[in-house]
């Protein structure tokens, strides 16, 4: 049984492996177009942590992700990433704790991969990426793996990534600080309007970012209830407020105090995005996050991720909660 320590804990920051940047590298891919991998290792995430009183990290790697038009590679990617994590999950003494890479768009590859690491001590779930080649969560070519992971009562984190469409250049700003957000809530739209949401009802979703921009247009959507697109979703507000979502980049009135007048509060968890963030910037936002009397400040959000992953009552972390 692993003892965690005691304090906040973080549900997105990330891990991104050489080896892993390497691969990406080498086919022309970097972390954002234009943009190159932040140097990453476990000695300075741990130094960071300690600086910024993060007691435990969730780390993914996350976007932009492992598919690239090859499923092979994509196999692979997965499932040499998720072995590094395994690593520096078991070297961590109860630092570390990681959400499983899943290879999609392949349904099949993706819930093998699942159930291959569903009882290995350290993953504490699932990260899922905004959409695979174009395709968001809620496409029902997905729903296999859903099932799998609802009969796991899993806890599933959604990370954005770029659509294939993005235009490069049309708007001179790198995609994180735009497009993120709102594929993200095209991701949790999609979920919504599918009914995945409902479907699979054991899966603790965690969507990046207090939900990219769906708390501000919830209005906008709840009077268009009416529609005949949004019939099967039985109350935007009401089904938002049942999901989770993290804090980070989100420290203002228009990010997480625009959350909670959708969202509990005890429905928000800790989330910082180190290292694409850096520690200086996450400091600041962390001393934002303490103006949220309703949250607890970072105590509270921490707390909040604390208790769904269940570090202090259950005796091994595993994605299978079942």
């Amino acid at each position: 049984m692993t003892v965690f320590p005691p304090g906040p804990v973080d549900l997105h920051q990330h891990a991104i492996s050489t080896s892993y940047a390497e691969r990406l590298t080498a086919i022309g891919v970097q972390a954002q177009p234009g943009i190159p991998f932040p140097t990453w290792d476990r000695a300075r995430s741990l130094a960071a942590m300690d600086a910024l009183g993060i007691a435990v990290a969730a780390v993914s790697t996350a976007s932009p992700g492992y598919y690239f038009g090859d499923q092979d590679f994509t196999t692979a990617l997965v499932r040499d990433t998720n072995d590094e994590l395994a690593d520096l999950v078991l070297g961590a003494g109860g630092r570390f704790l990681a959400f499983a890479a899943v290879p999609l768009p392949s349904a099949v590859a993706a819930v093998a991969e699942v159930q291959r690491l569903a009882g290995v001590a350290g993953f504490a779930g699932v990260s899922l990426l905004s959409n695979y080649g174009g395709r968001y969560l809620g496409d029902p070519a997905f729903d296999p793996l859903l099932a799998e992971l609802d009969a796991m009562d899993a806890i599933v984190h959604v990370h954005p990534t770029l659509p294939p469409w993005w235009a490069e250049g049309a708007i001179q700003l790198r995609p994180s600080l735009l497009e993120y957000v709102f594929d993200t809530s095209r991701s949790l739209m999609n979920l919504m309007l599918s009914g995945a949401v409902d479907r699979y009802p054991r899966i603790s979703w965690i969507f990046s970012h207090c939900g990219g921009v769906l708390p501000y247009i919830s209005r906008r959507l709840e009077i268009a209830e009416p529609l005949p697109e949004l019939a099967r979703i039985d109350g935007v507000i009401a089904t938002m407020a049942r999901l989770r979502y993290d804090s980070a980049l989100s420290g203002s009135g228009a990010g997480l105090g625009a959350l909670l007048n959708v969202a509990p509060a005890d429905r928000v968890v800790l989330g910082t995005d180190y290292p694409f963030v850096d520690e200086a910037d996450v400091r600041e936002e962390l001393r934002r996050l303490d103006t949220f009397a309703e949250v607890g400040g970072v105590a509270g959000l921490g707390a909040n991720a604390r208790a769904l992953l269940g570090l202090d009552t259950r005796s091994e972390i595993t994605i299978s909660r079942a």
